[in-house]
């Protein structure tokens, strides 16, 4: 396999893993449960750092040593990619917004993509989808209060993420795993 048929990713944690287990993902997050892999390797990085925050916050009577933060370049097959049912979102507009409100209300996988590409939203977004689904920017479902969501998301500031919802997908398409400096 050469160089052009394959690309790196990164992903952020607290616990370490030689195999992705898409089960998992949390639940109700961006483009359903699953994997999640950064294109920007700062992005992972504060993924990571909030990650390991969670861990020691939710888990106060484990040792601290239990959990480090790490960092994983993941290499993909592109050619293997190419031939998935893959959702790209290139910007954070109404179809983004629609799909992740429907990811973050319905839990689980509600879509049948192999992949999704698309940016990310942040713990930031999450306040602000609140909001949303509470009124504060009109009536739920309503273009203007999604516009008004959008607008609070600053989309221009929001990292690209890949997902992957499917064991299978995720056992073929990252064809390497490799923990790497972070500092």
């Amino acid at each position: 396999m050469s160089q052009q048929d394959r690309f790196v990713l990164y992903h952020g944690t607290a616990q370490t893993f030689s195999k992705i287990e898409v089960n998992k993902g949390r639940n109700r997050k961006d483009f359903g449960k699953g994997f999640y892999m950064a294109v920007s390797k700062n992005q992972a990085i504060g993924m990571m750092h909030k990650k390991y925050k969670e861990m020691i916050a939710r888990r106060p009577n484990l040792e601290k040593d239990q959990f480090a933060e790490i960092l994983y370049e993941l290499t993909i097959d592109t050619d293997y990619l190419k031939t998935l049912n893959v959702k790209q979102f290139d910007f954070a507009n109404a179809e983004w917004l629609d799909f992740i409100l429907l990811c973050r209300e319905q839990g689980g996988i509600p879509h049948n993509f192999d992949v999704v590409i698309g940016p990310t939203a942040d713990d930031d977004t999450l306040l602000c989808l609140n909001s949303y689904w509470r009124g504060f920017y009109g009536k739920v479902g309503s273009d203007e209060a999604k516009e008004k969501l959008l607008g609070y998301l600053e989309p221009e500031n929001l990292g690209i993420q890949y997902f992957i919802g499917k064991q299978e997908i995720a056992d073929k398409l990252v064809i390497s795993i490799k923990e790497i400096s972070w500092r």
